[in-house]
């Protein structure tokens, strides 16, 4: 949308108009100042409606009459258009028009009160929206030194907090996320409190400079001031993520109680299905594995029903990881063919090499070696821009494969040619054994369980109990949407010195 016409602004060149002309203005000056509040108030009812774009029209009418007003009692009246248009073009999603018509309200640093800050968080938020974050902070910073004595800082600080995660400052984002909290909570508004101390956890564990203890404590406020609020809007949200922050805890039961929280509070499919994806993960780290799979395969149900065809494939991916972990390989093989091709539909170069490693095993578990090579080479040809470590253990895994096929090729022909050895008790089990399952891409912290390095094999049917990990996965509603995980098989544990595992959940934007 484009700025007033600069027509229709006055110019300092132009010549003064005649005394007579100048009585008539001035005559006129009331009632276009009372039409000029009437189109503000027209402005803020249709932004308080939700109906932006009439908001934008409204204030542009006024700003348009105030240009027009007598040179001496233009400058207030002006300013003030000047700041609703900017502001509305802002919400509007035009920061650049925004933000010069907000300079132009001459938002002044030394005045004091809401209006002023008023006018220095909505540069701030112009300066936020074109990705300019120190003069955001900047202006956020002026705008809370004008809320303090109004006890409206709250907001402010929740998006220092937003431009410092940013910036990739954890501990700085923590900080000014639960001063948010504090000030929403003194002015009684218990949800907004809730979401700033959850984001608050969630920095914290980020910035791995604080203690289980410490974490858990804010994750536990941020539960009881939820349930003190009676407006439910956007409770799923933060249910689920309490159950983010309890998984990154390895406190798996309470992400479980946390995410069958948010199950109901959730507005839309997409949303459902989110949390459904979180739940099998959970029930996946603790080992229930007939849980996991019912949860997996909604989810997957779900995310197809909304054509959700990257997240439907990953949930293909975890299904057929649980059904693995049940001994049904058939079928997880097919779940695994299932994540193939979503993957191929909706580009997902990294979801297609998974996929292959994934058949790859499942092929292995049903003795196909010949088809395991198949999918670990394809695996191994559409990985190429990952971490060594990832080609590194795809080559091993084709290693292995090969020479448990070629055993099994001489082992055949030994029973052929007569007076040929029989060697099958050197051969490895006939139960085969996956190597280490890569998780699904997403946000990610340190893992507390680490791969064999280069040099090691990890033989199928080999001696020993299966090694597995569990695979993460990630619906990427934003841009802030990426964490994956590998969840140890280890008793949980509450100790302030171990690293927070990664996490493979799934958060909602």
């Amino acid at each position: 949308m484009s700025s007033p016409n600069p027509e229709d602004v006055p110019q300092e060149g132009e010549p003064e108009p005649s005394s007579s002309k100048k009585k008539k203005k001035k005559r006129r000056w009331p009632q276009q100042k009372a039409s000029i509040q009437a189109f503000t108030r027209a402005g803020h009812g249709a932004l308080q409606a939700g109906q932006n774009h009439e908001a934008l029209t409204s204030f542009q009418r006024a700003f348009l009459l105030a240009s027009k007003a007598p040179h001496t009692r233009d400058i207030p009246v002006l300013r003030a258009c000047a700041f609703n248009l900017g502001a509305a073009y802002v919400e509007t999603g035009d920061p650049a028009t925004g933000l010069e018509l907000l300079l132009r309200a001459q938002p002044e640093e030394k005045a004091q009160g809401r209006h002023h800050g008023d006018q220095c968080f909505n540069v701030a938020l112009a300066y936020h929206a074109l990705g300019e974050l120190p003069q955001a902070l900047a202006w956020y910073h002026r705008a809370l030194g004008h809320y303090q004595p109004q006890g409206d800082q709250g907001e402010a600080q929740a998006k220092m907090g937003a431009c410092y995660q940013a910036l990739g400052e954890p501990k700085l984002a923590a900080r000014c996320l639960r001063e948010a909290s504090q000030a929403y909570a003194q002015a009684r508004r218990p949800r907004a409190a809730a979401l700033a101390l959850g984001a608050a956890a969630g920095c914290m564990l980020k910035s791995g400079q604080h203690g289980v203890g410490e974490v858990l404590q804010v994750l536990e406020e941020s539960r009881r001031l939820a349930e003190s609020s009676s407006e439910q809007g956007l409770l799923g949200h933060l249910y689920n993520d309490l159950g983010l922050g309890y998984s990154q805890l390895q406190l798996f039961p309470l992400a479980v109680e946390a995410f069958l929280q948010a199950l109901p509070l959730c507005r839309t499919p997409g949303e459902q299905a989110t949390v459904l994806r979180n739940l099998g993960m959970a029930h996946t780290a603790l080992g229930n594995y007939p849980e996991a799979r019912d949860f997996h395969q909604k989810a997957a149900d779900l995310h197809g029903s909304v054509g959700q065809r990257w997240e439907q494939g990953r949930s293909f991916g975890s299904l057929a990881f649980a059904l693995s972990q049940l001994g049904d390989h058939t079928t997880a093989r097919d779940n695994y063919l299932h994540a193939l091709q979503a993957a191929r539909d909706a580009g997902d170069v990294k979801g297609q090499w998974q996929a292959c490693e994934g058949l790859g095993a499942a092929a292995a578990r049903l003795g196909q070696y010949d088809q395991a090579l198949k999918y670990y080479k394809e695996a191994l040809a559409q990985c190429q821009k990952e971490s060594d470590s990832v080609r590194e253990r795809l080559v091993a895994k084709l290693a292995d494969a090969m020479r448990t096929h070629l055993a099994q090729v001489r082992l055949v022909d030994s029973h052929l040619v007569p007076g040929t050895l029989n060697h099958s008790h050197h051969l490895p089990s006939s139960r085969p054994v996956c190597t280490k399952h890569q998780p699904w891409r997403g946000r990610s912290l340190a893992p507390s369980v680490h791969s064999p390095g280069p040099g090691a094999r990890l033989p199928f049917g080999g001696p020993g109990p299966p090694r597995v990990e569990y695979p993460g996965t990630l619906v990427p509603d934003g841009p802030q949407a990426n964490r994956s995980a590998t969840w140890p098989r280890e008793a949980l544990s509450r100790s302030p010195q171990r690293k927070p595992t990664t996490s493979g959940f799934c958060t909602i934007m």
